[in-house]
């Protein structure tokens, strides 16, 4: 009998032994916490913008003695270069973040390897490399630029024709890419795309009259502000429609006619000359917003997104997005908000 308890009691032991190891660990933590900073958040993952601008700022202000400390502190201080020697400005075996305590305007290239924060304006030459980048006031690189991770400029961000915006590109004020730049995630109050991007918005070039989505072939009505058509769906040139459309074929709004709403299509979308969606557009395939279209936002698709030249996409005081795998947008185009190509950007000479 004294045999059977003791082996009884053995294996009640055992077992609350077993059930009791995998809370040591969190019992331990709670008595003396390790875990009690922010973990490391790769450039990959994060989708807040200028969440690596914000981080680098931090860091040069605890460096500066005008922040709370945030251990990574270690900086290098660069001067103000003599330009009239005519050598390009060469940073690219610096082995610390660089810190430049005033503008630099420099007419040659620079090159640096380590992520640069100006206190001031930054204009450089064409050519320009950058692994990461920050000014408190403009940034100007000229044509055939890269920036390899991430740019802000408090002020405006500007890079020149043919350059390459890699990961992520944001500006308090504006952001101006030239033709043929590449890039992919954009935010700023206003999103300039080539050489003449215009915020004004284009006068219709003939008077609309009302129409109606009952009247279309299909149309099924779903609630007082919404119609479901299925198959596709031409809106006539020169109207105007209230209330929001969703089509299961593709869509087509005839130029200089406007939708007060939203449409949602599942084979395409077309926004004509001219025309207007005061709403969300949002389709599975192929999105054309034409010249001087404009379109309220957001403007979603699962593919591709083109933008016609000067087209205006978002309002100064609405910002929006614009997002799909690739978007390609042509000279004189206006976004007022966030662009994000998952995959490729490019802006193309019309």
């Amino acid at each position: 009998m004294t045999q059977d308890y003791i082996t009884y009691a053995a294996f009640v032991s055992i077992c609350l032994l077993l059930l009791t190891l995998p809370f040591v660990p969190a019992f331990r933590e709670w008595r003396q916490p390790t875990d009690f900073a922010a973990l490391p958040i790769s450039a990959n993952y994060t989708t807040d913008i200028d969440h690596f601008a914000r981080r680098l700022h931090a860091d040069v202000s605890a460096r500066l003695g005008q922040g709370e400390p945030t251990g990574y502190e270690d900086f290098e201080f660069v001067g103000d270069p003599d330009w009239s020697a005519g050598t390009e400005l060469d940073w690219g075996k610096a082995d610390k973040r660089l810190i430049a305590r005033s503008s630099i305007a420099s007419p040659l290239p620079i090159r640096s390897a380590q992520p640069v924060y100006v206190q001031g304006n930054l204009s450089a030459g064409a050519e320009s490399v950058f692994p990461a980048l920050y000014a408190t006031g403009d940034i100007d690189l000229g044509e055939q630029s890269t920036v390899n991770d991430w740019a802000h400029a408090d002020g405006i961000m500007r890079m020149g024709p043919r350059s390459v915006a890699l990961r992520r590109v944001s500006a308090g004020s504006a952001i101006e890419l030239g033709n043929e730049t590449w890039f992919e995630r954009l935010h700023a109050p206003a999103l300039r795309f080539g050489s003449h991007a215009s915020d004004g918005l284009p006068p219709l070039s003939a008077e609309q009259t009302p129409g109606s989505y009952a009247d279309l072939p299909g149309a099924v009505q779903q609630t007082p502000l919404l119609f479901l058509i299925r198959g596709d769906c031409a809106l006539p040139p020169a109207r105007i429609y209230s209330g929001s459309l969703v089509v299961t074929g593709f869509l087509t709004v005839g130029a200089g006619t406007t939708v007060i709403g939203d449409v949602k299509a599942r084979e395409g979308v077309s926004i004509g000359h001219r025309a207007s969606v005061q709403g969300a557009v949002t389709c599975e395939k192929r999105v054309y917003v034409y010249k001087d279209a404009r379109a309220w936002g957001p403007v979603v698709s699962e593919s591709d997104i083109l933008i016609g030249a000067s087209a205006l996409v978002g309002l100064p005081d609405v910002p929006t997005t614009v997002t799909a795998s690739n978007i390609i947008v042509e000279d004189g185009v206006v976004v007022h908000g966030t662009v994000w190509a998952r995959e490729i950007g490019m802006v193309k000479q019309a």
